[in-house]
């Protein structure tokens, strides 16, 4: 039998080439999150920190609500909640997430936004201190039918115009009635979601207000602004604001000169040039041979695809940065690679460094390419990609 051998290959992993060598050699990446493949993401934590600050500050002050759904956007629920231990409070879809938040230690107010389905959910609630968001007439009877709810204190959704979750506005009287029959429920809120706040100039952010202030509930906290209120509609600035999307340093708004700030991208995302081939003008590049070279060109070939989370679908006009330089994607993206056009760079090498995106070019413009939202790109890249933590302190 041979016997088995291990190196300490990380005191002289250090450059790109090596990087790649070590991960082939040894199955291991930068931390142990996701696929051993050779793209992975860096997640600085002081530009979530950075963005809370100004978020905060932006909104006059009012509590802020993390968002930290969906593994934090793709960066991580954890690490992300841990680095933000003067946030007011943090809220996630399931309370199966919100569990796990407070088995990682978090003590701060957790928001559940899809509420609750199954009796032993609201029990669960009970248990870890959550507060559930109550939208349904089943959400009134389990609370209804409760024992003993231990002070719970739960956020009553109104559907002011976004069409999915909350009690009708001509409804939210009776909803108060039965809630105020339940002698263990703690405090509670108020909330609702803003549909078309990322344009400014769309009337139903103001209809929808106007549908708020109808109902004569100034004596309760009310949860109103997303990441787009908080920027573009001061107006919708009441006790509590939330921040998703912006908080992860992407600008919601749909003309973003509207709401210019100083938000800065948490995640990057990086991988290394596998391939640098000439190419003779005509030469057809990728599947289906959708590009075909206008000129003599020079051709590398990135390690990064649809596999590790990057969009497809339209993403020709896109571009990824290589020794600070922007290079354009030509021809379409494969689960592993992309082809990228590096001829008017001087010198170009296997194990290159290339960025796909993160402050240039931003998820935003990678977004804008393949019509799609920062959102979908970072919680794709973020499922699929290793980790690495900056500034965890």
């Amino acid at each position: 039998m041979v016997p088995s051998v291990q190196y300490d290959f990380r005191s002289w992993v250090s450059t790109p080439a090596l990087r790649i060598l070590h991960t082939t050699i040894t199955g291991d990446g930068l931390n142990s999150h996701g696929p051993n493949r050779h793209a992975w993401i860096s997640i600085d934590l002081e530009a979530i920190r950075h963005n809370y600050r100004l978020l905060k500050k932006i909104s006059g002050g009012n509590r802020l609500i993390a968002v930290v759904k969906a593994d934090a956007y793709g960066h991580g629920a954890t690490e992300v909640t841990k680095a933000l231990p003067s946030a007011d409070a943090f809220a996630v879809t399931a309370v199966g997430e919100a569990v796990a938040l407070r088995k990682a230690g978090i003590e701060q107010k957790i928001i559940v936004l899809g509420g609750y389905i199954r009796a032993r959910e609201l029990q669960t609630c009970v248990e870890y201190q959550l507060d559930p968001v109550i939208h349904q007439q089943l959400h009134l009877d389990q609370l209804i039918e409760h024992a003993d709810l231990d002070g719970l204190q739960v956020w009553v959704k109104i559907d002011t115009g976004m069409g999915r979750l909350g009690y009708a506005p001509a409804a939210v009287p009776g909803v108060l009635e039965q809630l105020g029959r339940v002698s263990t429920l703690g405090q509670v809120r108020m909330m609702t979601h803003l549909a078309c706040a990322d344009d400014v100039e769309n009337s139903m952010t103001k209809r929808q207000l106007e549908r708020v202030d109808s109902l004569k509930l100034d004596d309760y906290e009310w949860g109103i602004a997303n990441s787009s209120g908080i920027l573009g509609w001061p107006i919708s600035h009441r006790t509590w604001v939330r921040a998703g999307i912006a908080l992860y340093g992407a600008n919601p708004m749909s003309n973003r000169n509207q709401a210019r700030v100083d938000l800065k991208p948490a995640m990057q995302m990086t991988t290394s040039i596998l391939a640098v081939n000439d190419h003779s003008k005509g030469d057809l590049i990728g599947y289906s041979g959708t590009y075909a070279c206008s000129k003599d060109m020079k051709i590398a070939v990135v390690a990064a695809g649809y596999a590790d989370g990057y969009p497809r679908h339209k993403i020709d006009t896109a571009r990824v940065t290589i020794h600070g330089q922007p290079c354009d994607i030509v021809g379409s993206i494969s689960m592993d690679m992309i082809t990228v056009d590096v001829s008017h760079l001087e010198a170009v090498n296997i194990g290159d460094e290339a960025i796909l995106f993160g402050s240039s070019p931003e998820a935003n413009e990678i977004a804008d390419c393949s019509e799609t939202l920062a959102h979908e790109i970072l919680c794709n890249v973020g499922a699929h990609t290793r980790r690495e933590y900056l500034n965890k302190d």
